[in-house]
């Protein structure tokens, strides 16, 4: 008897508290309590469920908000999410919430046709918002419902529901046309009962991490924040949200990407935006597959994290390239023409008499080979129109101008951290005074000390960010080839390479 006294006091106290039973009234109050208005234009994104009990359900959410904004005012939902192959905004149904639903199924709510971003509202504003929203470029952009909100100082409801349903966090994606963001199909019922098939560019793709960005809209000023039942209510402005999304986005591409990484979805986006800085160079960069990885599917694995597309065939699990058996050499390449990635060159520690098979299987012309081979088989090679690229071993700048003398039609494969060995400054005295600087065609990203011991980039001699500085104003259109200090290192050594070329600033456009 003891024990049950108990439960009922505990139920009393803790477990009544958590089913709160709302009226409209009491959704007035709350609504205008964060300073909502007559004449606000609002799109709600809502869960019923969030706010408890709610007297006649989703009809008495609505009819508060309608009141609040009243006749002058509007309120909109996003109503996209239909099953439908083919959406009639007559008849297709919303998987947002049953608010949504029972919104644009009301006689004076209007819909838009946009099969992928449809709306449904209610008020003053109510047509011009939807109007032609399916013909629009960008789903979610210019003289969409979205930014159309923005126009006329509009306000997001986020009622019971976090960032993550925030539609207008997509419109700034769109907007600021962000790398990973790509081409989505829909079909729809036009006007005339025609089915409509299109396309709309930087359409939002799967898992974003909009909800990280709570903390830092807080501090910015522009959220107010109320609990309402048991929901947490937030309004922000659009108009607001968007004009500092796009100051940020510009600067940080991948503000939405989770950080998780081990997220296919968060390894592709950001694979995208590096791809995208990449693509605005002039010039090419690849990976050397002696340090991408130890066996192929780490290599390949790590050059699709960071977007790199072309590698440099060197060794493939400790093994020389030229020494892999021939059908295994024709299983890698297979997986790398399957994951898209090309071969830059191959790179041989000695020449062999099959390296003309060997740059043929790889669909190659390029070959970068050491500058202890003989030039009489170098000669050779460079006859039949192969690019060749001599990379200094144990060679100091004046012995390398020396074969180069003699070898007109080959390019240095520049290794900084070779010339350090040799006791010389790559950037200093190598690269600047010296005429090498003038065949040079490939330089290798690494970095170490004179003992050659490898180090992380700037972190030995090699004078690496200095070498990327002056070939990037000169627009060098050759070869950077990414060598870690070791296989396990190759993403650490990327991260720093793209923070190198972040610090050295953007490409200026063309005039």
């Amino acid at each position: 008897m003891k024990y049950i006294t108990v439960w009922k006091n505990y139920k009393a106290k803790y477990m009544a508290s958590t089913k709160t039973r709302l009226t409209k009234s009491d959704i007035i109050k709350g609504l205008k309590k964060l300073e909502l208005k007559k004449g606000d234009h609002i799109i709600v994104h809502s869960a019923l469920s969030s706010l408890g009990e709610v007297v006649r359900g989703a009809d008495t959410v609505i009819d508060a908000i309608i009141e609040v904004v009243g006749p002058e005012g509007t309120i909109i939902v996003p109503t996209f999410g239909s099953s439908d192959k083919v959406f009639n905004p007559k008849k297709s149904l919303t998987n947002l919430g049953i608010i949504a639903q029972t919104l644009w199924q009301r006689p004076n709510a209007v819909r838009s046709r946009h099969p992928l971003a449809s709306v449904a509202a209610i008020g003053a504003k109510a047509d011009w918002l939807i109007e032609g929203h399916e013909n629009k470029s960008l789903a979610h952009g210019e003289e969409t419902p979205y930014t159309k909100l923005a126009e006329i100082n509009g306000k997001i409801l986020l009622l019971g529901v976090d960032q993550d349903r925030n539609t207008c966090l997509h419109c700034a994606e769109e907007i600021a046309q962000l790398p990973y963001l790509r081409t989505a199909r829909g079909k729809y019922v036009d006007r005339n009962r025609k089915i409509v098939k299109k396309s709309w560019k930087y359409f939002p793709g799967p898992h974003r991490n909009f909800i990280a960005l709570q903390q830092w809209f807080e501090k910015k000023g522009f959220v107010k924040k109320i609990r309402l039942g048991n929901s947490v209510v937030q309004v922000i402005a659009v108009k607001e949200l968007l004009e500092t999304l796009k100051e940020r986005l510009a600067d940080e591409p991948d503000l939405f990407i989770s950080k998780n990484p081990n997220l296919p979805d968060a390894i592709w986006q950001r694979a995208d935006i590096i791809n995208e800085k990449l693509s605005q160079e002039s010039f090419t960069l690849a990976a050397d597959s002696q340090y991408a990885g130890l066996y192929i599917e780490q290599i390949v694995e790590n050059l699709k994290y960071y977007g790199i597309r072309n590698i440099v065939l060197s060794f493939i699990n400790t093994i020389p390239w030229y020494a892999i058996e021939a059908h295994k050499r024709k299983w890698y390449l297979d997986f790398l023409r399957r994951e898209k990635i090309s071969v830059a060159a191959v790179r041989l520690p000695i020449i062999t008499e099959h390296a003309t098979a060997l740059l043929n299987e790889a669909k190659t012309s390029a070959l970068i080979l050491p500058s202890t081979t003989e030039a009489s088989m170098i000669k050779k090679l460079a006859s039949n129109k192969y690019r060749i690229f001599l990379e200094n071993i144990t060679a100091t700048s004046n012995q390398m101008n020396s074969i180069c003398q003699k070898l007109p039609n080959i390019k240095v494969a520049f290794n900084p951290l070779n010339f350090v060995q040799v006791g010389e400054c790559p950037f200093v005295f190598t690269y600047s005074r010296t005429a090498l600087r003038k065949r040079l065609g490939l330089l290798f990203i690494n970095d170490g000390l004179a003992t050659g011991q490898r180090t992380f980039l700037e972190e030995g001699l090699a004078e690496i960010k200095e070498l990327i500085s002056i070939l990037r104003c000169k627009s060098f259109s050759g070869l950077f080839v990414l060598q870690a200090e070791n296989h396990g290192t190759f993403r650490q050594t990327t991260e720093k390479f793209m923070s190198i070329l972040k610090e050295l600033g953007s490409v200026p456009e063309n005039y």
